[in-house]
């Protein structure tokens, strides 16, 4: 299984930008069956410095971890929505 981690910070212009990211990334999910669990929601506010969005999905394997990163719409919320506003974004991905 591999489990990937994404934790993403927006720009101080464009906090509101966390439910549009996270309602686009909601919706994607269930257009890619590759995805075997995904988890997407912004920060509640608890912790000062911490990250406005997080994701964690796993996948059975590389090759589906790899046809997610590349799925069009996926490219498209990243170039739309993620890039535009993310003042830093933190990837890793694990085999849990």
């Amino acid at each position: 299984m591999i489990r990937h981690h994404v934790l993403m910070t927006l720009n101080d212009d464009a906090k509101d930008a966390a439910d549009t990211i996270v309602a686009e990334l909601r919706a994607f999910v269930p257009t890619c069956p590759e995805i075997r669990s995904y988890q997407v929601g912004r920060d509640m506010g608890l912790t000062p410095g911490a990250a406005d969005v997080s994701v964690v999905a796993e996948f059975d394997s590389v090759d589906d971890y790899r046809a997610y990163s590349a799925h069009p719409e996926h490219q498209r919320i990243i170039s739309e929505h993620i890039a535009p506003n993310a003042a830093s974004l933190v990837r890793m991905q694990t085999d849990d």
